[in-house]
């Protein structure tokens, strides 16, 4: 069932985790509804005022809440207190004489001697459609109840008796639960989508490996045409077509160069059959042109076996590998030494590997005498260096130092450089490895050879 699930289109599966977040959503807030009791804007009748103000008998809201629950109140505290002049209004607070008149025919004293105050209709109340709402409700029995925060104050000997409710706090009870509603929601919807981000990116992350894979190594495996949503599906099925047909195609151009390569030895035999009749300026001459074409004709030969095969790929650790090159250079009286050697596992092909540093040992020899090899691990890569000592290449040459045929030496004598397809060999099989190759000049004189392969598992 999961995986008919991951096999449906990206629309559908991210309209379900739409509807299922939402469903959840709803849940959870039906649920605290049904628990938690509905918003109540809290109050103070006019008689608990008055007895506020008397000290009389009055039960306080916190003892009765049990019962006021049960009616639906939410009454407000009232603080009580003594100060020697008459109370003032807070910030927003106005008075009303009809409310002073009552409250001082409660408390049977004249007018004079009582304060009330009370705020006007809140925001908040007119936010949730309450717009208009009076703070004051008086009910049939003509008690007042006040809505909103109140001071009231009645004089006493020679001071006041006021009696005040505490401010608003900044968070209320509705806005809590509100609150804990939308946390319980995410908190409940997080898994759900974090498992479906992992469902629908694993396959995109495995195909976009896999087509990175490709485009490094024309010999990796087909894509997986039967993981993930029907798009990617569609996607590995045309990568793969893709795959074939530049497999195919490179294949021919490479066949029709090799066998070009090949053919052209005959004629080139003939020549040289033909030419030994000549005198002899003429033919030293067209024999060491005949030589030269046939070392071109014997290097790209060369070139495409190795770029068109490719052997198994098993683990190789480059550091041996590298130190075992530097001691047969040596032993043979070439200067090739070891630099930093850190353990360095990758996975390729050894022989194709050998001759990418046996190339790039040899073009050291060749323009600079003496040279180095390193190797280290950084960030996931195994990072080879080969530096020569030699007088380094123009910036202009280095960009074409890659392309076939293109030599740092200008002059075309075998002795003193090759045929100019060694570097392009080696970035092939570094391609073909994953990995990537670049030529630098060194500060201070000579050229280093820097190749990244990937680290093996």
């Amino acid at each position: 069932m999961i995986a008919r699930l991951r096999g449906l289109p990206l629309v559908w599966q991210t309209l379900m985790l739409l509807i299922a977040s939402v469903a959840i959503a709803q849940a959870v807030g039906i649920l605290v509804l049904i628990i938690s009791p509905p918003p109540r804007p809290d109050f103070n009748r006019m008689g608990d005022i008055t007895a506020a103000l008397t000290g009389g008998e009055h039960v306080p809201a916190r003892e009765r809440r049990g019962h006021a629950r049960d009616r639906g109140d939410r009454e407000r505290e009232l603080s009580v207190h003594r100060e020697t002049a008459p109370p003032g209004p807070r910030p927003r607070m106005v008075s009303d004489p009809a409310f002073v008149r009552a409250l001082a025919e409660r408390l049977h004293v004249g007018d004079a001697n009582v304060r009330l105050f009370f705020e006007p209709d809140r925001p908040g109340y007119r936010l949730f459609g309450a717009r208009g709402r009076k703070p004051v409700y008086t009910r049939d029995d003509g008690e007042q109840i006040f809505f909103t925060p109140v001071v009231a104050g009645v004089r006493s000997g020679d001071g006041w008796t006021v009696a005040e409710t505490a401010p608003p706090p900044l968070i209320l009870p509705w806005q809590r639960r509100t609150i804990l509603w939308f946390g319980l929601s995410i908190l409940l919807i997080l898994p759900l989508a974090w498992m479906f981000a992992r469902a629908l990116t694993r396959p995109i992350r495995n195909l976009a490996d896999a087509a990175d894979q490709l485009g490094t190594d024309p010999t990796a495996a087909p894509l997986a045409e039967e993981e993930g949503p029907a798009e990617l599906r569609v996607t590995a099925r045309a990568l793969n077509r893709m795959q074939g047909r530049l497999s195919d195609y490179v294949g021919e151009r490479t066949a029709m160069i090799g066998a070009i390569a090949h053919d052209l030895r005959t004629p080139l035999a003939r020549i040289a059959f033909r030419i030994e009749g000549a005198s002899d300026p003429v033919r030293e001459k067209v024999l060491a042109d005949v030589e030269q074409m046939r070392a071109m004709l014997a290097a790209t030969i060369g070139f495409v076996r190795n770029t068109d095969t490719s052997g198994p790929r098993v683990p190789v650790d480059l550091a041996a590998l590298l130190v075992a090159l530097a001691e047969q250079e040596s032993d043979i009286g070439r200067e090739v030494a070891p630099g930093v050697i850190q353990p360095a596992m990758v996975l390729g092909d050894p022989l194709a590997l050998e001759r990418l540093f046996q190339n790039l040992i040899d073009n050291g020899i060749a323009y600079g005498g003496r040279v180095t090899v390193a190797v280290r691990a950084e960030q996931g890569a195994a990072i080879v260096a080969i530096s020569d000592e030699g007088p380094g290449m123009d910036e202009a040459l280095l960009k074409r130092a890659f392309q076939p045929f293109v030599r740092g030496e200008p002059s075309r004598n075998r002795d003193t450089g090759g045929i100019g397809l060694g570097l392009t060999i080696a970035r092939a099989i570094a391609e073909n490895h994953g990995g990537t190759l670049a030529l630098a000049n060194r500060t201070g004189g000579g050229l280093e050879a820097t190749l990244r392969l990937p680290l093996s598992a």
